[in-house]
């Protein structure tokens, strides 16, 4: 004799045809799982909402920006120019610094002698032997002799000069020669400035 269960089957036939999500006080899991897929979603939507209207935001701010700097990039590149001149200029005034600081001898000389000579007046030798320096030259007068004297003695640079010979020819100019010392190391200047 076969024996049939119909309970197992019975059983098997009501798991099949009950819901998957019931509504019933033994389904609050469901409730809960239902609620943080549909918060999840909400929190992830909010998000996606927020950065892409920062992006956009940024979007609007880089555009307007590259509107800017391309407005002053003409003046960016004219104060790269102008700062690139600068430097060379200042790197040429030191350099002219520079030399006029370490200038001794014969053109430290010739400068401080050509800024004392008055018009009127022209060299026509200059020597140089230790710290005495003998000029001769013309003038066509002599006040402008006198002048020269004069400049030479207020310079902190020379000694006073000492006139050795002065002579006017025929046709009215005058030859003269002096000497004075020079130092390299400026003394006090007298109040009295060059005359020209």
């Amino acid at each position: 004799m076969i024996k049939i269960n119909l309970l197992v089957e019975a059983r098997a036939e009501k798991v099949a045809k009950a819901p998957l999500i019931t509504f019933g006080s033994a389904n609050v899991n469901n409730y809960i799982l239902v609620g943080l897929i549909v918060v999840g979603l909400g929190y992830v939507g909010v998000r996606y909402w927020m950065l892409w209207s920062e992006l956009d935001g940024l979007k609007k701010e880089t555009a307007i920006n590259q509107l800017e700097y391309d407005r002053l990039k003409p003046i960016i590149a004219e104060v790269e120019a102008f700062k690139k001149k600068n430097a060379e200029l200042r790197k040429k005034i030191d350099v002219i610094k520079d030399l006029k600081d370490k200038q001794f001898g014969p053109v430290r000389i010739m400068d401080e002698v050509s800024k004392l000579l008055p018009e009127l007046v022209w060299l026509t030798n200059m020597s140089m032997s230790g710290n005495l320096l003998t000029i001769q030259g013309q003038a066509l007068n002599e006040n402008a002799v006198a002048n020269f004297i004069s400049n030479l003695s207020a310079s902190p640079f020379f000694a006073e000069p000492t006139l050795r010979i002065m002579q006017g020819d025929e046709k009215g100019t005058f030859t003269f020669d002096l000497s004075c010392t020079f130092t390299h190391t400026p003394r006090e200047a007298t109040a009295s400035q060059p005359r020209t």
